[in-house]
């Protein structure tokens, strides 16, 4: 599944766009922003957004690995309205993959 980031300026403009695909999302990221989050806590928006606030200097270099065209200072530029459904993405889509992964050797 195909992601993108955006980052404005302080008018609002477009200054860049950042794509990643959920199928190049190497396991160690997934792990660390499931462990920076919780997200066994997560059961709404609002939690979900606290925790980002409390994180967010982890989170940000852990996408940074995710969006690698990303640069330290344009994570300050990007619309939270944004952010957070990319985040909701990448762990439905994590999950969706682990439940396709065998429960036995035999499977």
């Amino acid at each position: 599944m195909e992601l993108q980031i955006t980052v404005y300026d302080e008018n609002d403009n477009v200054v860049k766009e950042c794509n990643a695909n959920t199928i190049d999302i190497r396991y160690g990221q997934i792990a660390a922003i499931m462990e920076l989050l919780n997200v066994e806590e997560v059961e709404d928006t609002v939690t979900l957004l606290k925790k980002v606030g409390g994180a967010w200097k982890q989170l940000t270099k852990i996408l940074t690995k995710v969006f690698p065209e990303m640069e330290e200072e344009d994570w300050e530029n990007v619309r939270i309205a944004e952010l957070l459904p990319v985040l909701v993405m990448i762990l439905k889509n994590s999950f969706m993959e682990m439940a396709k992964i065998p429960k036995s050797k035999n499977a």
